[in-house]
């Protein structure tokens, strides 16, 4: 009978991709100790698990266990996101308090994704505005330099103008004096 429920096979493939696609995240986002720490704790869980019964594993203090009802994971997927799923697929396989994995438990993970989620936007936010104050002062310097240069370029030219004029004052002067010296001769 349970082999030819296409529906509850459809929610067991989607249930698996979903906690595929999250290990494929998790595992790129960990460094090389961490993964191989996770890898180590997983292989001896299991082979723990076949020396003992289940009685047995449970009850072991140094070994936690999480599991998680699929139709559960998969409402937490629909309802949080693939942030939340990607945290409790996480705590899964890190067995993190020995809590049950139950709704109760994924809406606290997803109390803490969003908290962590505002302050990761908050630091965004800071960012980006240190970065504006820093590029505003920065335009400013640089119109501050290029109203000196301006001002020197405009003092320049007066100069020119002032120099132009003292030579043309010369020149009539010279003018004048020459044609006087030359008409007092006469």
């Amino acid at each position: 009978e349970s082999f030819y429920d296409t529906t509850k096979w459809r929610r067991i493939v989607e249930a698996e991709e979903i906690v595929c696609n999250a290990c494929k995240e998790i595992c790129l986002d960990l460094r090389e100790e961490e993964m191989m720490g996770l890898l180590a704790e997983g292989y001896a869980k299991k082979a723990i698990k076949e020396d003992l019964d289940e009685y047995e594993f449970r009850n072991a203090m140094y070994l936690e266990h999480a599991t998680v009802n699929r139709q559960t994971l998969l409402d937490a997927h629909r309802k949080h996101g693939k942030e939340v799923t990607k945290e409790v697929v996480k705590q899964m396989l890190l067995g993190k308090k020995g809590e049950e994995i139950d709704k109760r438990y994924i809406d606290k993970v997803a109390d803490i994704v969003r908290e962590k989620r505002r302050v990761r936007e908050r630091m965004i936010e800071e960012s980006m505005r240190e970065l504006l104050r820093d590029e505003e002062k920065t335009k400013s310097k640089k119109k501050g330099k290029k109203k000196k240069k301006r001002k020197g370029v405009s003092e320049t030219k007066e100069e020119e103008k002032k120099e132009g004029e003292t030579e043309e004052v010369e020149k009539r002067e010279e003018a004048e004096t020459s044609s006087v010296e030359v008409g007092g001769a006469r």
